[in-house]
């Protein structure tokens, strides 16, 4: 029993290492856009001030964005959310907010984010389909653990303006003495939203690897796969005492400059506050009206059946 189990772990992993090479090939050469990209920005103010090097570590909240099989990590409850305004411009808005559960080898998750623009005075635009603009994404998430191997899987419902599309998500994290492994597919496949010719979420294929560092640091190193262009992150957290982290990160975009994050937070008896400030290397750098992106997010742990976390 214990033999066919070890199999079963190894052939899961197989197909969540091989699906990104075989799903990537059979995407639409043709889309060059993405829909529902707002969502692509990341989520979690701890994560993001890690360079978004964060499918190997997962380990708040922010899982069902990053790894779902992360979930397993924590017993008990978790809630969070965050909020930024990407590329601090006052007219764009992104929110995302998750809760988990975990119960004994199972974990159960439900996310739900909502982004909004108007950027009629902002940034030139006068277009009417970017000066009033609107995504919603909302998602159930199963982990499950077994061994040193968690699995994780999300169902996604996205709202692109008047579309519809549906997407889905796998994940492993795999944790060996300090060192873990995880593996993302977030959209297996792409998503097309209903009612569009080109609305399409493209597909993202992460995998990571992070360290911990003499019980006081974390560091993170991750590829991404969007469509045919890779994108590396590397993060890193240390922790002066437990209750007060520091953060960096960096990620190197394919044809760009590297772009720079840091970020701090604080946790006293299971609650947790998170800052991020991430640097503007995107083409959107030069317009007036933009500059880096703010997040701010908290979230918050309680123990088995209620109690606080330690």
């Amino acid at each position: 029993m214990v033999e066919k189990s070890k199999y079963l772990v190894i052939s899961l992993i197989f197909v969540l290492l091989v699906t990104p090479f075989v799903t990537v090939g059979a995407q639409d050469e043709d889309v060059t856009s993405s829909s529902a990209s707002a969502f692509a920005f990341g989520a979690d103010a701890k994560s993001m001030a890690m360079g978004g090097a964060f499918v190997a570590v997962a380990d708040n909240y922010s899982a069902t964005y990053w790894n779902p099989a992360g979930l397993n990590q924590f017993s008990g409850v978790q809630l969070g959310g965050m909020n930024l305004r990407p590329y601090g411009v006052s007219g764009l808005n992104f929110s995302y907010g998750s809760g988990a559960v975990t119960i004994s080898n199972f974990a159960l998750g439900a996310s739900f984010g909502q982004f909004g623009a108007d950027l009629q005075d902002q940034l030139g635009y006068s277009d009417a389909d970017l000066s009033s603009y609107s995504e919603t994404m909302f998602s159930g998430t199963l982990g499950y653990g077994i061994d040193f191997v968690n699995f994780g899987a999300t169902v996604k419902g996205y709202q692109v303006q008047e579309g519809m599309g549906l997407g889905f998500d796998l994940g492993t994290l795999m944790t060996f003495d300090g060192i873990s492994v995880g593996v993302a597919a977030t959209d297996v496949g792409g998503v097309k939203i209903d009612g569009s010719d080109s609305a399409v979420v493209q597909s993202t294929y992460r995998l990571g690897l992070a360290a911990e560092l003499l019980g006081r640091a974390t560091a993170a190193a991750e590829v991404d796969l969007v469509g045919n262009e890779p994108l590396i992150k590397v993060g890193l957290e240390i922790l002066p005492i437990d209750q007060f982290a520091l953060r960096a990160g960096v990620q190197v975009p394919p044809g760009r400059d590297p772009g720079f994050t840091i970020g701090a937070g604080v946790n006293l008896a299971g609650l947790g506050v998170d800052i991020a400030w991430i640097q503007n290397n995107t083409e959107f750098a030069g317009y007036d009206g933009s500059g880096d992106t703010l997040v701010l997010s908290a979230g918050f742990q309680f123990g088995a059946f209620g109690e606080s976390a330690e």
